[in-house]
């Protein structure tokens, strides 16, 4: 009979989560979560058979925390609300946000978040502002005003103490937003 453990796979996510959380990836050791879980290293790799495996699972954790601010209502304007979440979410989590961000796990972070730039790309198909527009005119919007987000979301990531406001966030995307998309909409009317 295989041995029964007080925790769950879930728990030990959750664990590794606020590990990470608290201090980045190098406070992430299978002693640390053996110790945050007051149990032996043995029970997690029972669930995982590598600390990479329990890695991919905090960015997929990651990856949700942010889809679940991105849909945060801020302004009433859901596409203004998906940029200003992505920067509060950086702002708020800024151990987390870096976590994904740095060289060892973006393409996890990239694989993951590609599921949000789906969905709520989907849900804006009846934006107001992209009606007229053909699927490759939104995703150009959609690319240029995710650079901008991703920019100042990095920023607010690494602000000296209040330079990134809550209203400083919402009135800079608000105004970029509108700056990119009647930007990239006078070049589509524009001819060649």
């Amino acid at each position: 009979m295989p041995p029964k453990f007080k925790f769950t796979r879930e728990e030990i996510v959750a664990a590794a989560l606020t590990i990470v959380r608290q201090g980045g990836w190098p406070a992430l050791t299978t002693r640390s979560l053996a110790e945050a879980l007051n149990a032996s290293a043995r029970p997690i790799y029972s669930f995982f058979g590598s600390m990479a495996e329990v890695e991919e699972e905090v960015v997929k954790k990651t990856v949700d925390l942010l889809y679940r601010r991105m849909l945060r209502k801020e302004t009433g304007d859901p596409w203004h609300d998906h940029g200003i979440g992505y920067v509060l979410f950086a702002r708020e989590e800024k151990a987390l946000f870096r976590a994904v961000n740095d060289e060892h796990h973006i393409a996890l972070f990239k694989r993951y978040g590609d599921m949000i730039w789906e969905t709520l790309t989907t849900a804006l198909s009846d934006y107001p502002l992209f009606k007229e527009l053909t699927p490759e005119q939104v995703d150009r919007i959609q690319l240029h005003r995710w650079l901008f987000a991703h920019g100042m979301a990095f920023s607010a990531s690494n602000p000296p103490p209040q330079t990134w406001t809550r209203k400083k966030i919402v009135t800079a995307m608000q105004e970029g937003s509108q700056a990119i998309y009647h930007g990239l909409r006078q070049q589509f009317q524009s001819p060649p």
